[in-house]
């Protein structure tokens, strides 16, 4: 029988979508097929701590009323020492350390900033792991609004017209954004944080009067 793949389970992170990552993972851990993977969850506590956590899928099941969460339980992941190993170990809570054994692949399931924007992507680039999913730069330019956008015109994609709207220019000027706006946009429009994921901070816009709330 050919040797399960072994993969690293990466969820929870410092963003705002901590939980819906949390959530995301107990739909992999319930739904990946065991005769072919071994799994090692590594959590990612909202203070940015990597933990061993628990293969456990109900653990993390979204409940509106109980979000899940990756709690420090004092383990610690700790990642390879070189490009040359692909060996991953944990610090339990009394300070021993011991392996986890080899990695072929990390899958990254984490939502928002420091997750889909490059970051933990350059992280596993260092030391050489390989992973799932877009590299730094593609990962960078879709977390980005503005600049995706800006990719995909350059390169003659359809896009929908949109306004970027800086912290300096709104500071300098927030008439003459909202001017700005009028000028290039047709309400309804939408206002969005530029670099946060899912559906967060998303206002719709039916006047203008109620720009500057959004």
């Amino acid at each position: 029988m050919a040797e399960k793949t072994v993969v690293a389970l990466l969820f929870g992170g410092r963003s705002s979508e901590h939980s819906i990552s949390c959530a995301t993972a107990g739909g992999v851990l319930a739904a990946i097929d065991r005769s072919l993977f071994d799994v090692i969850p590594i959590g990612i506590t909202r203070d940015g701590a990597f933990v061993l956590e628990d293969d456990d899928a109900a653990k993390f099941t979204l409940d509106p009323s109980s979000l899940p969460v990756v709690a420090d339980n004092g383990t610690r992941v700790q990642w390879p020492t070189s490009a040359l190993s692909r060996e991953l170990t944990v610090q339990d809570a009394a300070g021993q350390v011991r392996s986890l054994g080899d990695v072929d692949v990390v899958f990254p399931i984490l939502h928002g900033p420091w997750g889909e924007d490059g970051t933990i992507q350059g992280l596993l680039e260092l030391v050489s792991m390989p992973y799932v999913g877009a590299g730094v730069l593609a990962s960078a330019l879709g977390m980005d609004k503005h600049f995706t956008k800006t990719v995909l015109a350059a390169a003659g994609l359809a896009v929908a017209p949109w306004q970027t709207v800086t912290a300096a220019s709104w500071a300098a000027s927030p008439s003459s954004v909202q001017d700005a706006a009028a000028a290039a946009l047709t309400l309804p429009v939408f206002v969005k944080p530029a670099r946060a994921g899912s559906s967060v901070g998303v206002s719709k816009v039916k006047s203008w009067a109620a720009f500057a709330e959004a």
